[in-house]
């Protein structure tokens, strides 16, 4: 039962308790009504309708409150949307679009709305005892942030520069008040922004989608153990090889890596990101033994683990040059479609091959302008044709108009925006087969042998179904008229849509 006091808020709401109250429960009957709606209608009206409302609220501890019941409710809505734009087709049909379009609304708005209430707080009442309510509301503007980040890397997208520079920005509003150390309340908006910051780094459109959540959550342990601090004017001087990386808050990027700062570049205003116990923490992990306990204990696989040390440690240079022309080619993408295509089914562009073609094929082919080429691998652009659910790692057959060469890839890169596509492919070896693989009592099993590895030395190698065979397994490898018999090697690259590995050779 309400009390008399607040029957008489009730009846003379004309001050500025009442008119608050008033405001809050107009937005709290906003919330109501998304009961029972779909995951898309709950994101389209806690954006459209439910935080323009939490805007006009005066009091900003209420407006926090309330931002918080919405992120709680979309909280429910997001990850639905999320894993569909995940396990979408490339490029994104007008559907997955819409849901991305839509998420990332949200996403800004939330971040948007509590970065407004730190603005505040830093403008008008920078003394007013409200620390914390600023640390708490710059932490959710960042959180927010690097989501809508991380649902770009979802569709092999570049993050938007300005929500770099929102996080520049409200990185700056904690470090700006002097040099004070880390606390229980400022500590997790260090760590949340070198989250993102690591996350971008190891660069996810190199990376399977399906990797792309643990692999954030892999970052943000690491980021406890990034430094950060000032860049001075003699960070060149024995630090070039370092683990570091570059920040200018001013520009609308996550920084670069030390090792690329151009000789006489100024430095002033800048941040130095130090990675060195980002390594070693990677280091524990990728050493440790079994039963072991580590900080931090990240859970991925081995090779997850050496993709992260890799990437953040520094990559080699591009080894060839790029040659520019514009042909087109035909793409097929997927272990088992690959085999399909190689086996009897690729042919010449020529028309009169046309009839030789077998029609029950288990693959679809999409079409790609070669934008350039070099002598270990291409940069594709799509056209047109079937869309596929393709990702870094993803085994590939392209074979160029006009040609009947046929170029078996694993996919490095993709680069996706609402304009076009593009992927960049190792090319594995110049020749390749399709092999039947007799190992024990097991099955025979099909398998892409690769002749030699110019990349990785003087081997053979083997690409198969995902836990098919294990290292130092004896095999054999039958070719139409003859049999090589080798061993398995260690695995060079798994997901769960192959294994690569290389090859031991045993006497014939």
């Amino acid at each position: 039962m309400d009390s008399p006091l607040q029957l008489l808020r009730e009846l003379f709401p004309f001050g500025p308790y009442g008119a608050e109250q008033k405001s809050a429960a107009a937005v709290r009957g906003l919330l109501d009504t998304i009961t029972g709606l779909s995951p898309q209608e709950t994101i389209v009206k806690l954006a459209g309708s439910v935080l323009p409302s939490i805007g006009r609220q005066p009091s900003m501890h209420m407006r926090f409150k309330l931002l918080e019941d919405v992120r709680l409710d979309a909280e429910q809505a997001l990850p639905v949307l999320e894993r569909n734009i995940t396990q979408s087709v490339l490029p994104l049909p007008l559907s997955a679009a819409t849901e991305a379009l839509h998420a990332d609304n949200l996403l800004k708005g939330l971040a948007v709305a509590y970065a407004n209430i730190a603005r505040s707080i830093c403008k008008h009442h920078p003394n007013a005892g409200l620390n914390h309510l600023l640390h708490r509301c710059i932490q959710r503007a960042m959180s927010m942030v690097a989501r809508r980040q991380l649902l770009a890397y979802r569709a092999y997208a570049a993050p938007s520069v300005g929500s770099w520079l929102s996080l520049h920005e409200l990185y700056q509003m904690i470090s700006s008040q002097g040099a004070k150390p880390l606390n229980g309340e400022t500590a997790p908006i260090e760590h949340e922004y070198l989250g993102a910051l690591l996350f971008a780094y190891i660069e996810p459109t190199n990376l399977p989608r399906t990797d792309l959540e643990a692999i954030n959550i892999c970052t943000r342990q690491l980021a406890a153990y990034a430094l950060i601090g000032e860049a001075g004017p003699d960070i060149g001087n024995g630090r070039a090889t370092d683990p570091c990386f570059l920040v200018r808050p001013d520009e609308g990027t996550p920084g670069y890596a030390l090792t690329r700062l151009p000789s006489g570049a100024s430095t002033f205003g800048s941040l130095l990101i130090d990675c060195n116990q980002v390594l070693a923490a990677l280091d524990r992990n990728i050493t440790r033994r079994p039963g072991k306990k580590i900080e931090p204990d990240l859970d991925a696989s081995p090779a997850m683990l050496q993709a992260l040390r890799l990437a953040i440690g520094g990559k080699s240079a591009r080894r060839f040059s790029r040659t520019h022309f514009r042909p087109r080619g035909d793409l097929v993408s997927g272990f088992a479609a690959v085999i399909d295509f190689l086996d009897g089914n690729a042919f010449s562009r020529r028309s009169v091959d046309s009839s030789y073609r077998y029609n029950g094929r288990g693959f679809s082919t999409s079409e790609w302008s070669l934008i350039d080429e070099s002598p270990d691998g291409f940069r594709l652009r799509y056209i047109k044709g079937e869309k596929s659910n393709m990702g870094a790692g993803e085994i590939v057959a392209l074979q160029p108009r006009e040609s009947s060469k046929i170029h078996v890839c694993l996919v490095r890169r993709i680069a996706s925006s609402h304009v076009q596509l593009e992927v960049g492919l190792q090319l594995m070896s110049p020749q390749v087969s399709v092999v039947d693989i007799a190992v024990d009592r097991i099955p025979e099993q099909r398998a892409i042998f690769m002749h030699n590895l110019p990349a990785f030395g003087k081997l053979s190698g083997l690409i198969v179904a995902p836990a098919t065979y294990r290292t130092g397994q004896k095999i054999t490898v039958k070719f139409p008229g003859r049999v090589l018999y080798r061993q398995i090697g260690a695995c060079m690259e798994a997901n769960e849509g192959l294994e690569f590995f290389a090859l031991d050779p045993l006497p014939d």
